[in-house]
């Protein structure tokens, strides 16, 4: 019960301390002869069995010798000493925590071995015996501690069994888990798959200068039906992964202008059909280059602007950044202010409660799983910060985060557009080439259709053998854009066996995997396996727009 390892120190020093007593008494009340036959009992007992416990492996050797090493030394130090009965109630004391400690078999060993000697020291030596107590409560004892063996048999079986119940418990929790894992993956991928197919379709379509403003307007109303769609997603695979403890925070250097500006453009997308004037309100001053996880206080911002716009059909949102800093850090208090339409006082603690959608009479229309504040409290839980809201029902909102992020650079927030922004401005580029994988026949076309926008040649297969037929005969493509889940050889194998051909081209042209799996570590996975990078599926734009700036060489871009 209590771990094998830590009961044989236990009683290793019980074991050491009982000697000590009789040692002690020994030199004080019998004299220097009868204390020094003690001591050398002692310590050949005492070494015996700490070598026993420290060299032999086996748990059911080990236990009943060190029990009947303490009954030896303890009978023989006490018949020496006149105080037998003294000795056998320290050696039962000793058994009885032993056993509590250890399975319920030790206290059949252990009560049986104790019995029999009490018993055989009452018949053989009884003035020994009585020296301390008499016969006839010596057996009383005996009774009492049999007794008491038997009730503690009981206990420890019962909590051995109700321990072994809980083992099948958490060994099944485990499972489902891993199986809820697993499915997530999967439903991630089957999702993401002809999501990236619908979303990149209407991509390239609203790329043709003469499609007719209905038309337009449909493609548009279906990217931003499937952009809602992945979003969901999202929430889902975050809230799992926090659920299950995989989420982890990983702490990078960003400029927090860039990210509000980013930010604040998406959410401005979102306002296009609507009367909302929409606007953020930074502090002067404040440092730009901070330390923390870019990816997830953009997550939370988003989250929150685009709660504040789905609530707000019209009046404004202003989302206001204020700062201080203390010892090397920046304590952020960012707020995102509404003018929809507000949260019931009996609402309010309903807030952040997973899968929970307030006023839902009221908002049926409102798309979303209810997810979005839940995932926001707990990645600021994560990252030491918190969340708080104000609400006037019908007149507005008012969330407000506190966040501490570590400074990288002193250098205060600038109004003018940053050098590093033209990173963000879509590349062309002259003479690249580049060889897309990939078994969905449509994906591959939505691929193709994407990076032609970049003034790239495109070559296409449907497969990874395909692919290192193309690579045998062609070596000059600048990358090689591999799916991950193909039948046959999927996106790793592929990969192996370019990487396992000897010339410098195979060895290092740029490998990026293509994915519809973005659960908690792909990233890290796909690294691993020696990808160069990946794009995660529905391919968003601004991500492939980076890949290809970080990888095509320099003088190939315009």
């Amino acid at each position: 019960m209590y771990g094998y390892t830590k009961t044989m120190r236990l009683f290793l020093a019980e074991y050491l301390m009982a000697l000590l007593l009789h040692t002690v008494y020994a030199f004080y009340d019998k004299g220097a002869e009868t204390g020094r036959i003690v001591l050398w009992i002692s310590c050949v007992t005492i070494c015996a069995t700490a070598l026993v416990v420290f060299l032999v492996k086996k748990e059911r050797f080990v236990v009943p010798f060190s029990y009947v090493m303490v009954l030896l030394a303890t009978t023989c130090i006490g018949y020496l000493l006149n105080t037998l009965a003294f000795s056998i109630f320290i050696v039962s004391v000793i058994s009885s925590c032993f056993c509590i400690l250890l399975d319920a078999i030790y206290i059949i060993y252990m009560s049986a071995i104790s019995s029999v000697v009490a018993i055989c020291l009452v018949v053989f030596v009884p003035e020994s015996i009585s020296l301390n107590v008499s016969p006839f409560m010596f057996c009383i004892y005996i009774a009492i501690y049999l007794a008491f063996s038997l009730n503690l048999y009981i206990v420890v079986n019962y909590a051995n069994k109700f321990m072994k119940g809980m083992e099948e418990k958490a060994e099944e929790a485990r499972r489902a888990s891993d199986s809820k894992n697993l499915f997530l993956a999967n439903m991630s991928h089957e999702i993401r798959t002809p999501m990236n197919a619908i979303c990149g379709m209407a991509e390239l379509t609203l790329r043709d200068k003469t499609l007719s403003k209905e038309s337009r307007e449909n493609t548009e109303n279906i990217k931003r039906a499937g952009t809602v769609l992945i979003s969901i997603v999202n929430d889902i695979l975050d809230y799992s992964k926090m659920e299950s403890g995989k989420l982890e925070i990983v702490p990078v250097t960003y400029s927090f202008k860039h990210m509000v500006d980013d930010v604040m453009n998406m959410s401005a997308l979102r306002v296009e059909d609507k009367q909302v004037d929409i606007k953020a309100q930074i502090q002067p001053g404040l440092p730009d280059l901070l330390i923390g996880d870019e990816i997830r206080i953009r997550q939370i911002l988003s989250n929150l602007l685009s709660n504040a716009i789905k609530y707000t059909e019209n009046g404004y949102v202003i989302l206001e950044v204020s700062g201080e800093e203390d010892a090397g850090f920046l304590d952020l208090v960012i707020s995102v202010t509404d003018s929809g339409i507000g949260i019931k006082k009996e609402d309010l603690n309903k807030l952040f409660v997973s899968f929970q959608q307030l006023d839902t009479r009221r908002l049926r229309s409102r798309e979303g799983t209810g997810l979005g504040l839940a995932i926001c409290k707990q990645l600021l839980s994560l990252m030491g910060g918190r969340i708080e809201v104000e609400s006037t029902y019908g007149v507005g909102s008012k969330f407000t985060v506190h966040l501490s992020q570590k400074i990288s650079t002193a250098a205060p927030l600038k109004d003018e557009k940053e050098p590093e922004e033209k990173v963000k401005e879509p590349i062309v580029t002259v003479g690249a080439k580049v060889l897309v994988v990939d078994d969905n026949l449509v994906n591959l076309k939505v691929s193709e259709g994407l990076l032609k926008t970049f003034g790239l040649d495109v070559v296409t297969c449907v497969s990874g053998r395909e692919c290192l037929e193309i690579l045998s005969r062609e070596k000059d493509f600048d990358i090689i854009f591999i799916d991950h889940m193909m039948p046959e050889l999927d996106g790793i194998d592929t990969l192996n066996l370019i990487r396992a051909d000897n010339s410098e081209y195979m060895k290092t042209v740029p490998l990026i995997a293509l994915t519809a799996n973005v659960v908690s570590g792909v990233r890290e996975m796909f690294i691993s396996e020696g990808f160069d990078d990946y794009v995660p599926k529905p391919i968003d734009m601004n991500w492939l727009n980076s890949i290809l700036r970080k990888y095509i060489k320099i003088e190939k871009q315009r």
